[in-house]
């Protein structure tokens, strides 16, 4: 009963005076059966039972003894060990600090990372999902927020004037759009739904009007159409395929195609239906089934190479006629923990707030920043931040947009 209270005393005393402490050494001694160099008859069966399997320990190794015993009982007090209940030891669940608790139902902010991911439409598993991520994302971080209804095979994902979220949805032939209001809610719905046949893409003009690929066509819904669900009719369609679609400063339209080729038609060319020869046709080895290309500040184009694993731009200057130039930067990042294989599959790409690229990779299950100063130069990066992991709820990312504001 000695021991019981000394050890129920011990738990419950911070620290341990010591007249515990020496409470301690004495019933250890004792216990071993020695106390300044006499034998202690209590101890005499522990000792006799001892001799039977070792010798009998001479002083100084029972001193040790002593000590160790004396020394573990002390380190225990200190270190807490729930599974030793005798001990008493409350130890408090760990708690998520509310700075890094995902603000899920909050809203979002201007400059959050939107990336479609097209699930099993190329591969994955599931009708795929809108997962948003803060700006400072990084690691295998929990997304901001997830879309789920109304979305199936989400190919790409633009943001119109308003700071509400289109989607593409190839797999249910749907255009569907996410309000600003809505993004503040937990669980977004749809707040109009439009009907086009295999959408792939999508992008607005400067003037507010929705541009959709479609199949083997390019269609523009204007703003007053896209007030209400419904299945309107074009008011424009350019009869070409389109593999992505994206619009420069000028409002020219440009569209990367599935091998080595980039399309321009200007604005005046899309004023109309008809199958117009574009103005511009750029065609270069350096390109691998671009993805949607992205226009910086200064009007360069940049675009991913989906088969090529590279992102490439050229300036303003080398788009303004036809031909098949060099591309002035091309970027292969660094394979790393998170993307061994450095650019796998990259899709649409986006650029924030800060001229900094967001790079989606499809066959990596990751999303990779490089950063405004990496871009200056071709070579091979290390990518700045990469989300990645099982808790990034990444599904074969395909496509990036950038909350605007």
């Amino acid at each position: 009963m000695d021991h019981i209270k000394l050890l129920e005393e011990l738990g419950t005393v911070e620290p341990p005076g010591d007249a515990v402490i020496a409470r301690a050494v004495a019933l250890l001694e004792a216990e071993i059966g020695f106390a300044s160099g006499e034998t202690s008859p209590a101890a005499e069966p522990t000792r006799d039972l001892r001799s039977s399997w070792r010798r009998q320990p001479g002083p100084w190794t029972h001193r040790l003894m002593i000590i160790a015993v004396a020394a573990a009982i002390l380190v225990v007090f200190f270190v807490p060990l729930p599974h030793l209940s005798f001990f008493k030891r409350l130890v408090s669940p760990a708690k998520i600090s509310p700075a890094t608790r995902p603000s899920i139902g909050t809203g979002t902010a201007p400059g959050t990372i939107f990336v479609a991911n097209a699930g099993k439409l190329t591969g994955g598993t599931g009708n795929g999902s809108i997962t948003a991520y803060r700006p400072g994302a990084t690691g295998n971080a929990p997304p901001e927020l997830v879309i789920t209804a109304g979305v199936d095979g989400p190919n790409d994902i633009a943001f119109d004037s308003s700071g509400d979220l289109w989607v593409a949805n190839y797999s249910n032939n749907t255009v569907t759009e996410f309000s600003k209001a809505e993004l503040a809610k937990a669980s977004p719905v749809p707040t109009v739904t439009i009907s086009v046949v295999a959408p792939s893409s999508d992008a607005f003009s400067p003037s507010g009007d929705l541009w959709v690929g479609s199949g083997d066509t390019v269609i523009e819904f204007t703003n007053a159409q896209l007030k209400t669900s419904g299945s309107p009719k074009p008011v424009v369609t350019l009869g070409y395929r389109e593999c992505s679609i994206a619009f420069d400063s000028s409002g020219d339209l440009w569209q990367g195609s599935g091998d080595i080729f980039a399309y321009e038609w200007t604005n005046a060319q899309l004023a109309e239906s008809g199958s117009p020869a574009p103005r511009v046709t750029i065609s270069s080895t350096s390109l691998a089934e671009p993805c949607r290309p992205t226009f910086d500040s200064a009007g360069d184009m940049w675009a991913a190479n989906y088969t090529g694993n590279t992102v490439v731009e050229f300036t303003k200057a080398q788009l303004a006629e036809s031909g098949s130039p060099r591309p002035r930067v091309t970027i292969t990042p660094k394979p790393s923990a998170s993307e061994p294989e450095g650019l796998s599959n990259p899709g649409g790409v986006a650029f924030d707030r800060t001229g900094d690229l967001w790079v989606p990779n499809a066959g990596a299950e990751a999303v990779a920043e490089l950063t405004k100063t990496q871009l200056a130069k071709s070579g091979f990066p290390t990518p700045a931040r990469i989300i990645a992991g099982p808790d990034t709820g990444l599904n074969w990312p395909w496509f990036i947009a950038i909350e605007p504001g």
